[in-house]
């Protein structure tokens, strides 16, 4: 038995009422709930106990508790939105997931990178404007530069975010992408600001190991500035084609 348009809409509110914010989770979920409560409507269910089934198939409680109207004790009476932590756990689930899978993409990116002719042209430019403007500047003055292009580059991905609040924080593949894209921050802090703590007062850090950290870290930055963009666009086409 197919659903009508007016309980593949329920079906939706519910997941909004039970606190499903991320429209691609969401989308997830009501098309298996969908097929779901189809089953058990071909077998002789009705909707509503099609609903309470899958419900507390999702780890989800059906039972809320009210104050009688004698105020004695409480009544109980099934409910679809009494509780939603299966729901909680399927999203936390799903955004390790997502990360574990973005990490994949990263690793699979950095390959490429070193194998691409553009990529590595860039790369070396970068690397041989860094070794010719230290001769020109002082160490701490390399020291400041270093740092903020690195900063820039680790929180471009937040920056374009500012651009598509809407897309980043309504999506979970989005956000969980934007989390992975930062996470280089914590490598400037501990590979810039770390290390000093061994060295003695008004000693800089060495060009050379300056040189080494930015080696490191400018193709990681690079690449997951990249893939923050290629799966805001898509993830943004997908969404313009459901609404």
């Amino acid at each position: 038995m197919k659903l009508t348009k007016e309980q593949i809409e329920f079906i939706d509110d519910y997941l909004i009422k039970n606190k499903v914010k991320y429209w691609d989770v969401r989308m997830e979920l009501l098309d298996h709930i969908s097929n779901e409560v189809e089953a058990l409507m071909k077998v002789g269910s009705s909707f509503t106990n099609a609903m309470q089934t899958v419900h507390v198939k999702f780890g989800n409680d059906l039972t809320i508790k009210r104050l009688n109207k004698e105020n004695t004790g409480w009544d109980t009476f099934p409910s679809l939105y009494a509780d939603s932590s299966g729901y909680k756990e399927f999203i936390e689930e799903k955004r390790q997931g997502l990360t574990k899978g973005f990490g994949k993409l990263q690793r699979k990116a950095l390959r490429l990178f070193f194998t691409n002719a553009k990529s590595l042209i860039l790369y070396a430019c970068v690397l041989i404007v860094f070794l010719y403007t230290k001769e020109f500047f002082a160490v701490k003055t390399m020291h400041k530069t270093l740092l903020l292009l690195l900063m820039v580059m680790a929180l471009t991905p937040s920056l374009v975010s500012l651009f598509n609040l809407k897309n980043t924080f309504k999506s979970l593949t989005i956000n969980t992408a934007l989390l992975s894209s930062i996470s280089g921050v914590s490598f400037v802090n501990g590979l810039l600001f770390a290390p000093k703590i061994f060295l003695e007062e008004g000693e800089q850090l060495s060009p050379i190991y300056m040189f080494i950290v930015l080696a490191l870290l400018f193709p990681f930055f690079y690449i997951s500035i990249q893939l923050f963009v290629k799966q805001l666009k898509k993830y943004k086409s997908i969404y313009k084609r459901l609404v």
